[in-house]
């Protein structure tokens, strides 16, 4: 799975179904629809399949940053990924 970098508001939460599962790729047009100055915080989002979220919702990048640390991500790879603002999952090389 790659993911990228949303920009969200700071009390975003993701669509959900009756289930109380997420809406794959319900974000996209909420989003959307919003002011630039509304979405304030960041949440990384899988973005293989149409999205979901991946982490919680960050006030700042660094947090976003502090967290994919604390969650096992290896420096180079949170530094391409705020520079990038996505990431692939994995290369293969042929």
């Amino acid at each position: 799975m790659g993911v990228e970098i949303v920009r969200v508001p700071s009390d975003w939460q993701h669509p959900v179904d009756e289930d109380g599962e997420y809406e794959v790729g319900a974000h996209h047009q909420p989003l959307y629809d919003m002011e630039d100055s509304s979405k304030t915080a960041f949440q990384l989002y899988e973005n293989v399949s149409e999205g979901s979220p991946v982490s919680p919702v960050f006030a700042t990048r660094e947090a976003l940053a502090e967290w994919l640390a604390q969650n096992g991500w290896a420096a180079e790879a949170i530094d391409f990924l705020l520079v990038n603002g996505h990431a692939p999952s994995r290369v293969t090389r042929l």
